[in-house]
């Protein structure tokens, strides 16, 4: 019986230790669990694009075939400009000569792979893309031009040259052609939307992210040059939030992740309460603190409880297997406690 109650114990033990380590670490690992168990099983992932780096430190992407459409190799500018991004962070918090150069060579594949249109700047993508059907090629992507516009503003900030900004003000001219004559803005009397997937037949998604990331990759560049047309752009774009955001609110703790009320998940719901909270806090509006709280609160719940409430397998699956990890070394710690203790014993007779 004893036995027993010590055995229950340590299983207790580690299903509550496994349940406090999964609070702090349980949705980035989860990403692991989730790439891992559908490899395993042979379905279908959300994402499961494969990213490149090559041998510059440009990143492309092998796209698989969704919706019988298979673009293959592609270099995405979205992806570039990311990769920039996070490479100008990384070089912020440690001197690396190799970041550096990767960062150079992106910030110089954007500068060249612009397309003009009606002598606008922006990026065009010649090749079909197999999540919205409607979207034909070739498409226009706001939300390419908003984080390469931020990407020459970080270059700028370690460069210090005039070329970046040039290249970023631009991009920003491209904002204000008509999504009708082959740019990628809605200009609406509530404000401007920025498409993320745009053609003329204006038969478009409206990806929330998409618009929000333009919204705070031009003010990037405001912050540094106090430019009025950038200005001018972000309040259009902020007015077109205000104005479309009732549209995205699902209800039931869910949020959408473009106009066709395709419901964000786990990492788009983070990325878009993030988004909520930045937002609110550039502008001060009470309107986005409404949506960031009523849109963070169920993130806040605790972990082990969302992820059965959701029956998120891959959250349940790496619960499980740290409790399982945690219950063998628990195990084993208690025997060899026990075997020392008893060697403790006969050497003390």
């Amino acid at each position: 019986m004893k036995k027993l109650f010590y055995q229950w114990s340590i299983v207790l033990s580690a299903l509550l230790l496994s349940a406090f380590i999964c609070e702090y670490f349980g949705d980035k690992q989860e990403e692991k669990v989730r790439s891992a168990f559908y490899f395993l099983t042979n379905d279908s992932i959300p994402n499961y694009n494969k990213v490149v780096i090559d041998p510059t430190g440009v990143p492309y992407v092998i796209y698989s075939k969704q919706n019988g459409i298979a673009p293959g190799k592609q270099y995405n500018p979205t992806l570039v400009a990311n990769q920039a991004i996070d490479l100008y962070h990384a070089i912020q918090s440690a001197d690396d000569t190799l970041r550096t150069k990767q960062f150079r060579n992106c910030i110089n594949w954007l500068a060249g792979h612009m397309t003009v249109i009606n002598g606008y700047y922006l990026y065009q993508f010649n090749w079909q893309q197999p999540w919205y059907l409607s979207v034909k090629m070739p498409f226009t992507s706001a939300l390419s031009s908003g984080r390469a516009i931020e990407a020459f503003t970080d270059a700028q900030k370690i460069f210090s040259s005039e070329d970046h900004l040039q290249y970023a003000q631009k991009l920003l001219r491209g904002f204000y052609l008509p999504i009708e004559n082959g740019g990628f803005t809605y200009k609406e009397k509530d404000g401007w939307w920025f498409e993320e997937f745009a053609d003329t037949n204006r038969k478009t998604p409206r990806i929330l992210d998409g618009h929000i990331y333009c919204i705070t990759g031009i003010r990037e560049y405001f912050l540094l040059t106090k430019d009025d047309s950038a200005a001018y752009l972000i309040d259009q774009g902020l007015a077109a939030l205000k104005q479309h955001l009732p549209d995205y609110d699902l209800g039931n703790e869910k949020v959408g992740y473009d106009i066709e009320h395709n419901m964000a998940d786990k990492k788009y719901h983070m990325i878009l309460a993030g988004q909520m909270k930045q937002v609110w806090e550039i502008t001060k509006d009470t309107s986005f603190y409404r949506y960031y709280t009523k849109w963070n609160t169920p993130l806040q719940q605790p972990y082990v409880y969302r992820i059965f409430k959701e029956k998120n397998r891959s959250g349940i699956l790496l619960y499980f297997l740290i409790s399982f990890l945690l219950i063998i070394i628990l195990f084993t710690a208690r025997k060899l406690l026990i075997k020392n203790f008893k060697n403790k014993d006969r050497t003390a007779k």
